[in-house]
């Protein structure tokens, strides 16, 4: 490797070790030097994966979850952006809350007892900063705490080595981010591969500068994993009728990797949007439909090859929306808000979490927060990864 080489690939690597459209998060420090360059080894077993998708600008949990019971209530703080009654007989739940009727698709799934609600998550002191709430949800930290350490970046190395995870389009690193978690990062499977190749192995070394070194083996470990998803996508499975969305079409991609037998343990992709501060009704209950469509057919995809025990699909968002509507027929920024849990092994059919108490809330209009979501993880931890739970003080959810 040259100087003008090195030069360029350290100039794009500095957050995260970034390429053109793909990225690979730093290898952890080692003991062992061997250990820190052993390639990517694919695994015979069948690899269970959590698929978490970001409802990126603070989704609208009470158009989301629709209060049946307290139908009066809700109605009295909305008019532009109401949920017609009549309309909440076509998913409604048994704890006098009602899906919104835009995702009836998913109302079998709910029946099949392979779909949950998790109601009233959020965390104390809720804030209303989009960046500054996403880092709290992505690092599990509190509205008084900082850290660069993703959520997931504090499990995910307990439950194996190699790759532990791909984001597909847009979004950052978030939950993933830390020099602990192997992570790629690509606008999709076909860039990726298209662009690949155009990383050469170069073999770690042991002499050097610490920055060389690092460099080095960052774009080893690259070229390896890009290696592992060339092989295993070399024949996609095809998945005919599929959603035809953008979010669709992400959560195709994550089937094909998920049905190729890519080990890694969690794919992150966003859907954008959700920010309804003006005609929010049509923009959510479309948002809501593109959702629950693609979720449809990546529930048949999985199940139809026999893969829906092996994953886990979760959705969250920074925060939810105010109870009042505002003058522009949508809402402003909230407090907790509602997740959506689905798959195979979930303990569904089920709401978790207390209903929102729309005659009880805070002192700015906004709901109170009665789930943290670290509870939510701390359950991911040990129920599905089989790993320590470092947020125990905090509970948990029994979804899965």
């Amino acid at each position: 490797m040259n100087r003008r080489g090195f030069l360029k690939l350290a100039g794009v690597l500095p957050a995260a070790g970034l390429l053109p459209d793909l990225a690979w998060a730093a290898e952890p420090k080692t003991k062992n030097k061997t250990e820190a360059s052993k390639k990517i080894v694919t695994s015979s077993k069948r690899q269970k994966a959590v698929v978490l998708i970001k409802l990126a600008g603070g989704n609208d949990g009470l158009n989301t979850l629709v209060p049946q019971r307290d139908y009066s209530l809700y109605a009295k703080n909305r008019s532009a952006t109401l949920i017609p009654k009549h309309k909440l007989n076509e998913f409604p739940l048994d704890n006098g809350m009602s899906v919104n009727p835009y995702m009836t698709s998913l109302r079998r799934w709910w029946e099949q007892g392979d779909l949950a609600w998790i109601q009233g998550v959020g965390y104390p002191h809720g804030v209303l900063s989009h960046f500054r709430s996403s880092d709290i949800w992505e690092t599990a930290t509190s509205a008084f705490e900082h850290s660069e350490i993703g959520w997931l970046t504090q499990v995910l190395p307990q439950y194996k080595q190699g790759l532990h995870g791909v984001v597909l389009g847009e979004g950052l690193l978030g939950p993933m981010a830390g020099k602990d978690c192997h992570t790629i990062a690509m606008q999709s499977p076909q860039v990726f591969l298209s662009q690949v190749g155009l990383v050469e192995d170069i073999q770690p070394i042991n002499h050097g500068s610490a920055a060389l070194k690092h460099v080095v083996n960052i774009q080893h470990q690259l070229h390896n994993a890009g290696q592992q998803l060339k092989e295993k996508l070399a024949s996609p499975v095809r998945l005919p009728g599929f959603s035809t969305s953008v979010l669709g079409r992400k959560l195709e991609s994550v089937a094909q990797m998920i049905l190729s037998n890519v080990d890694t343990a969690v794919y992150k992709l966003e859907h954008s949007g959700y920010d309804t501060h003006a005609n929010q009704l049509n923009v959510h209950n479309n948002l809501l439909f593109e959702l629950a469509a693609a979720l449809n057919s990546f529930g048949d995809a999985m199940k139809q090859h026999g893969r829906w025990d092996d994953v886990l699909v979760i959705t969250y968002s920074e925060f939810g929306r105010r109870v009042q509507e505002n003058r522009g027929g949508g809402t402003d920024h909230g407090t907790a808000s509602v997740q959506l849990v689905m798959g195979g092994r979930v303990s569904g059919g089920r709401v978790y979490g207390e209903n929102p108490r729309l005659n009880d809330l805070d002192g700015d209009g906004n709901l109170h927060m009665t789930t943290d979501f670290r509870a939510v993880y701390g359950t991911l931890a040990t129920r599905w990864f089989g790993v320590n739970n470092p947020w125990s003080q905090f509970g948990s959810v029994g979804f899965v």
